[in-house]
């Protein structure tokens, strides 16, 4: 319990130098206690302890305006909003991806021949206006792409943005099929901090966890980099590679058990309703390789059945990201705040769901802050599920 012990020396250290306020040394102390009782628990007992109080901080976090259209508030409302609640920018840079996978929607609508590219210009005009606000969140270019099937465009976009947003942290989600020491060379040159590296099993290979981490071994050895860390759950394996220069993770995923039903596109994962808040749009802001802003990652402007829930373009005249996050997704952050049944196209999605033995205490949170901010009249209990 060395660092436990840690924090009570820096109590007594910070005693002798100077007094601490109550409250201060209250939070402390209780964060403190906190540490080592967790450490006398059972850890999927930690984990829902851990999870709830997290939710708890974000629902305490949100402000009444987050529920209104602001479209046409002053500029320094709508920035502020945007850089208080936006923990993640995420972008295609591009449409193409070399893979169908059962899981992803683009079983439906195959992109391996599509090499449209995000405008340039328009990224540009995104990534001026976060470092406006000195955006200091991650920026992640995934989506429904491969953005490794363009390295040359992925790196112009990556330089361009590390210009423009010193401080943000730049990351890609890849499949890994392009991925080799020398594109990491490449992407680590033109200032990305982070991969998010996902590898998928062979179609008729069942997943394992020997089989993941078969896989993940493999990996290390093309990209001549050690496993420093693994984590398993029954259905996962997550590992932190060594690199110099930029943060390498793997997930290996037993997509039998986990995945969304992508705005009700993917059938085999529509078996159970959603009751929980959403907080994807209140935490992300997404834009598809077409330039259209949608409430979240599920929802895509390329699907026929989903172009009704676009919410705006920026490459508007006139139009601001901060414009969109503050006008047309309040509607959407008031009906997804709730603990109700959800209507088309979120009805079945479990993405970042509250787990049902969270849902009682997250609800009696809920409904207290939202009254302490003069918002009640927006909150819905549970249904059941």
């Amino acid at each position: 319990m060395s660092g436990n012990n840690h924090n009570v020396q820096q109590m007594a250290q910070a005693n002798q130098s100077g007094p601490l306020s109550l409250t201060t040394t209250r939070r402390t102390i209780a964060s403190t206690v906190a540490k080592i009782t967790e450490t006398l628990l059972p850890s999927d007992l930690v984990a829902r302890m851990r999870e709830g109080r997290e939710w708890k901080h974000w629902i305490s976090s949100l402000e009444p305006q987050l529920f209104d259209n602001l479209a046409e508030a002053p500029a320094e409302v709508k920035r502020h909003l945007f850089k208080q609640h936006i923990t993640l920018v995420e972008i295609e840079a591009q449409a193409k991806c070399n893979r169908i996978c059962t899981f992803c929607p683009n079983v439906i609508v195959d992109r391996r021949k599509n090499n449209i590219l995000t405008d340039a210009e328009l990224l540009d005009k995104v990534f001026t206006e976060l470092g406006s606000i000195d955006y200091r969140q991650q920026i992640k270019f995934a989506r429904y792409s491969e953005p490794l099937s363009n390295i040359p465009y992925l790196c112009e976009r990556i330089k361009s943005a590390r210009k423009l947003i010193p401080n943000a942290q730049l990351a890609i989600v890849t499949n890994t099929d392009y991925l080799k020491p020398g594109v990491l060379d490449r992407l680590r040159e033109a200032g990305l901090d982070r991969i998010y590296m996902s590898l998928y099993l062979r179609r008729k290979e069942k997943w394992s966890l020997e089989l993941a981490h078969a896989y993940s071994e493999k990996l290390a050895k093309r990209l001549g980099a050690q496993i420093l860390t693994r984590s398993t759950t029954p259905a996962s394996l997550r590992c932190m590679f060594a690199y110099d220069g930029i943060e390498l993770l793997s997930a290996c995923m037993n997509f039998e058990e986990y995945g969304t039903d992508r705005g009700s596109t993917i059938k085999q994962y529509t078996q159970q309703e959603r009751l929980g808040p959403c907080r994807e749009p209140f935490e992300t802001f997404v834009i598809d390789y077409t330039g259209s802003v949608m409430p979240c990652c599920n929802l895509r402007s390329d699907f026929p059945q989903h172009q009704d829930f676009i919410v705006g373009d920026p490459s508007q005249p006139g139009t601001s990201i901060f414009d969109i996050y503050a006008g047309q997704l309040a509607a959407w952050r008031r009906s997804m705040i709730g603990f109700d049944s959800k209507g088309y196209p979120c009805a079945t999605c479990r993405h970042r769901d509250v787990p049902d033995n969270l849902v009682a205490q997250i609800a009696a949170h809920t409904e207290k802050h939202l009254y302490k901010i003069g918002r009640k009249d927006i909150y819905k209990p549970p249904t059941g599920r």
